[in-house]
């Protein structure tokens, strides 16, 4: 467990570290809150538990909570004070503060206190996340199911070719298997499982989603257009995520299109030297979305479609954000929509001088 201890006083800040690491936890330190701040924002590895002092030069340990607060709901958040005021108190728990423990303390009683929040954490896994979380699991499902449908609809006028009926039986295949991957995140909710993460190729990722959504787009009448970077283009992260992400940006941009006179999908994929960044832009000529709309698109239940559940752009930003990238959406009523999806690039030192075909 990653633990992030902040305090200014760097005795205090060592002492916290070897006692805390002689019992198995990974210490990060920071001397002030803006440093915490950017270890929690920017960091190499993601922190379980802060554990910040109350009095502190600059931004204090209750701003820190506050600002925690602005971004992540459920990070544990331990205070440390040598102040029992009921003041300080209420307003700590006002803004979600897990934990106090009054100085001076032990090792013995900062480990119980740091056991009674990890117990606490996974007791009470938030019904808020719950709640979040199945409606997005639950639309995922439906997109495959979508899939299965158009399958199924155009494998019933493909009866006398086989390997028509082959290739649509396949696809189907591998939407269930994609239903089967979501149903176990569904039964694993709340139950503090990590997602597996790796380096995910791009290109590779959009060929499978592109594949997907293939007979979709031939029943629909899209034609599709693809500029893949020739270079490798890698992504740190859950490729089950990632594949989730653009798999709704594709779904949404063809769903614009339904009952216009040109159908043209566009997806791209580059590297940036200059930012070292990877992006991928999905562009439909679809109807658009107003100025009024656009700002409330990232939205959970916000939609403009007469069917829609207006979770998929929701789902992509919170997927592209866990993954330490941003979402970038352009758009004009009646001539189309561009979504740019834009992650920081890995470069794995096996790939370094490879090139694919």
């Amino acid at each position: 467990m990653n633990i992030l201890v902040v305090d200014d006083e760097a005795e205090q800040l060592n002492s916290l570290r070897v006692g805390l690491k002689s019992w198995g936890f990974k210490v990060f330190e920071a001397l002030n809150a803006e440093d915490a701040l950017k270890h929690l924002n920017h960091g190499p590895e993601k922190i379980d538990i802060v554990i910040t002092d109350y009095v502190m030069p600059g931004m204090n340990g209750m701003e820190l909570l506050k600002k925690i607060r602005e971004k992540n709901n459920t990070l544990p958040v331990i205070l440390m004070t040598a102040y029992g005021e009921k003041d300080l108190v209420i307003d700590a728990l006002r803004n979600s503060c897990n934990s106090f423990i009054e100085k001076p303390f032990t090792l013995d009683q900062l480990l119980k206190e740091i056991d009674r929040v990890i117990f606490s954490m996974h007791q009470n896994i938030n019904s808020r996340q719950l709640d979040g979380l199945i409606p997005k699991l639950v639309h995922q499902i439906n997109n495959y199911l979508f899939c299965i449908s158009g399958n199924v609809e155009l494998a019933i006028y493909d009866l006398d070719n086989t390997e028509a009926i082959k290739k649509h039986f396949s696809n189907i295949i591998e939407a269930t298997k994609k239903i089967q991957s979501i149903n176990r995140k569904i039964l694993t909710a709340g139950k503090g499982t990590e997602d597996k993460v790796e380096m995910v190729e791009i290109r590779e990722l959009l060929h499978d989603c592109i594949k997907m959504f293939e007979d979709l787009m031939t029943l629909k009448g899209v034609s599709m257009e693809k500029d893949l970077n020739r270079r490798y283009l890698y992504v740190s992260g859950n490729r089950f995520e990632l594949e989730q992400l653009f798999e709704n940006l594709i779904l949404n941009a063809i769903d614009s299109m339904d009952g216009r006179l040109e159908k043209q999908l566009r997806i791209t994929a580059k590297f940036d030297q200059h930012t070292s960044s990877s992006s991928v832009s999905i562009e439909d000529t679809g109807c658009g979305i107003t100025n009024e709309s656009m700002n409330k698109i990232f939205t959970s239940y916000f939609t403009s479609k007469k069917k829609g559940a207006g979770l998929g752009l929701s789902v992509v930003k919170d997927i592209v954000e866990k993954h330490k990238g941003e979402i970038k959406v352009k758009s004009q009523i009646g001539k189309g929509t561009t979504s740019k999806a834009v992650f920081p690039a890995v470069r794995p030192e096996s790939t370094q001088s490879g090139c694919s075909n």
